[in-house]
Formats: C-alpha cells, structure tokens, sequence
C-alpha cells in the first residue's frame, strides 16, 4: 500500500512540475515577444542567461533584434510544436516569414539557447 502512495506522488509531483516548466516558457516567450516587437534590446537581452550574454554581448543583440525585425517585421505569434531534448521548438510566425524558434530555458527561467531558422 505504501508503494501505490509513494508512486501516486511521484506521479503527481511530476504533473506539478510540468505545469511550471510548460508556465515559465509560455512567460518567457511571451515576454521575448513583445519586447521583440518593441526592439527593446534591454528587455530582451535581461531574459538571457549571463553566459548567453557574455556570448552575445549587447551590442550583438541590438544587431539580431534591430535586423530580424527588419527583414521579417513584427512576431504576430509563437506556436509551440514539440519538445527535443530539453528545447522547445516554435513556429514564429512574422509579418513577412514564418520560422521554427528554437528555445531552452535555465533552470531559473532565463533563455541559454534561442535560434530561428527555416522549416
């Protein structure tokens, strides 16, 4: 009888944490969005991991938010599509394009991998 507890909670909590994670990136993405779509480079590089941010740098990022928001317009919508060892994959859909958005998050809900790339 305790093992069907035990594996009931197990089970439960798993639910639980899910549902956070599932959470934390629909906050991510949506925030990404509106400040992409504002090209607000602050905004966007804060939701980086630091190690994503020494990588990018922000002058890196104002040249990726400033050139995709030229040449493919504003982000109208994300629609998830699946999940690949631990990146979560979207279609990004542009005024002028759509791509697939790929994305993983930290731990603590900070993007330490974005890329857009053709279907």
């Amino acid at each position: 009888m305790r093992y069907i507890v035990l594996l009931l909670l197990c089970f439960s909590s798993q639910s639980i944490l899910s549902q956070d994670i599932d959470t934390m990136y629909k906050k991510v993405t949506q925030a990404f969005q509106e400040s992409f779509n504002a090209q607000d480079v602050d905004a966007v590089f804060d939701l980086y991991t630091p190690d994503l941010q020494e990588a990018m740098t922000k002058e890196g990022v104002t040249r990726f938010i400033k050139g995709c928001h030229e040449q493919f317009g504003n982000l109208k919508n994300l629609t998830f599509i699946e999940t690949t060892e631990g990146v979560n994959s979207y279609t990004a859909q542009f005024d002028k394009i759509s791509l697939v958005m790929e994305l993983q998050l930290s731990e603590n809900g900070r993007i330490s991998t974005i890329q857009f790339q053709e279907p």
